[in-house]
């Protein structure tokens, strides 16, 4: 009787650590928060669960009837814990690196493995998964390289793209060396078909960016799991930022008469790292208050932009031109048949010094014109502005 009651007593504290044990299994108590999955009406997720009672690695993935694999946890180490360890899964699963997909509709089976264990496997149904494919096409970046050194050729780069559905999308430039993002697009919602963005080479705050190769990483999301990244190199061959300094101006006479011409004097110094790009008319040429750079000379003066340099003149009140600063001269020191291209374009090169004499004929019945000089950076900006206002009382 002792013997059966013994038997009996060491069978019973087996079955009990055995039931102990059960919460020291590697893996154990998985579970799908929902079994069905619709991606068009919901719900859109499920959360897959698991606990841990001993240290592990834990591998998870999808497996379709033909046996093919998505994975989406491969071997990560697990710590034993009270707390179940969670991974939400939106139908979409990483093909690569960059790049995530949804999932076509069909029967699943979700696979969770822990080291020396068996598998466990639960079944899950994704329903009304989209069909249409979704990628970004045709990324091209041109120029590449580019030169945002202010000379006004090839200061910009575009991003050009096209999306095949609305998504949101993100654009850095990535400096390797340190590891540092500077971005171009922050999850800006866009629409389907073509999209473009320029570039000057400066980060969104001042400065701008030194001469060498980068990175760049577009990245898409169509908010339905559908994730695209796309990487490539893009190229500052030469990079620094324009400054024109204007030692003095002169504007005289300060009296003449109806008819007659004033003129101004610049002296001017290159004060930046980069050469700037000018063109004409180049200095002595006379205007006619009638006129302004866009008139003259069969419209061959007219402001082309990006970035290109010119000393100017204004007048208080002048509402004739329709522009501002209407009288403009080239910033080189060389005749136009010395130019870096003769006759259309020159620099002002690193530390060049220059001295341009610009005149207009007064035509403007006002007895006083009160005119100031400036420096036109074309498409950019005005960097100096109403310099030497001089008033002119003009006779008639």
């Amino acid at each position: 009787m002792r013997k059966k009651l013994n038997y009996l007593f060491g069978l019973g504290f087996g079955l009990v650590l055995l039931i102990g044990c059960g919460s020291d299994a590697a893996l154990g108590e998985v579970t799908l928060s929902e079994p069905i999955i619709n991606l068009n009406t919901g719900p859109r997720t499920t959360t897959i669960s698991y606990l841990i009672g001993q240290p592990t690695k834990v591998s998870i993935w999808l497996e379709t009837s033909s046996g093919e694999r998505y994975a989406l946890r491969q071997a990560v180490t697990r710590e034993p814990s009270k707390d179940a360890y969670q991974v939400l899964f939106d139908g979409s699963v990483p093909v690569d690196a960059d790049t995530n997909r949804l999932l076509p509709s069909g029967s699943y089976t979700v696979v969770i493995e822990a080291e020396n264990t068996a598998a466990q496997r639960l079944n899950l149904q994704i329903d009304q998964a989209p069909s249409d494919s979704f990628d970004v096409y045709d990324l091209r970046v041109t120029p590449n390289p580019f030169s945002p050194n202010d000379d006004a050729v090839e200061d910009f780069t575009t991003f050009s793209y096209r999306l095949p559905i609305t998504a949101t999308v993100s654009l850095d430039v990535i400096d390797s060396a340190n590891a540092t993002r500077y971005p171009i697009l922050n999850r800006e919602l866009q629409g389907l078909g073509e999209h473009s963005e320029a570039w000057s080479g400066r980060p969104v705050v001042g400065g701008i960016l030194a001469a060498g190769t980068y990175q760049y990483e577009l990245r898409a999301d169509d908010g339905r799991g559908n994730r695209v990244t796309k990487r490539g190199d893009v190229t500052l061959s030469s990079a620094g930022i324009g400054a024109l300094d204007v030692l003095s101006v002169e504007i005289g006479p300060e009296q003449i008469l109806l008819n007659d011409v004033i003129t101004v004097t610049f002296k001017v110094k290159n004060n930046s790292d980069v050469a700037l790009r000018t063109f004409g008319p180049a200095s002595g040429y006379t205007y006619s208050t009638n006129q302004s750079y866009s008139s003259i000379e069969n419209e061959q003066y007219a402001n082309l932009g990006g970035g290109l340099w010119r000393v100017a003149i204004d007048w208080d009140g002048n509402g004739g031109s329709g522009f501002r600063y209407p009288f403009r001269w080239a910033i080189s020191p060389r005749s136009p048949d010395q130019w870096y291209d003769p006759n259309k374009f020159d620099y002002l090169y690193p530390g060049e010094e220059a001295t341009i004499i610009g005149r207009v004929q007064i035509k403007q019945r006002e007895d006083r014109m009160t005119f100031y000089a400036g420096v036109a950076h074309e498409g950019v900006d005005y960097p100096t502005n109403r310099l030497k206002p001089t008033l002119i009382q003009v006779s008639f």
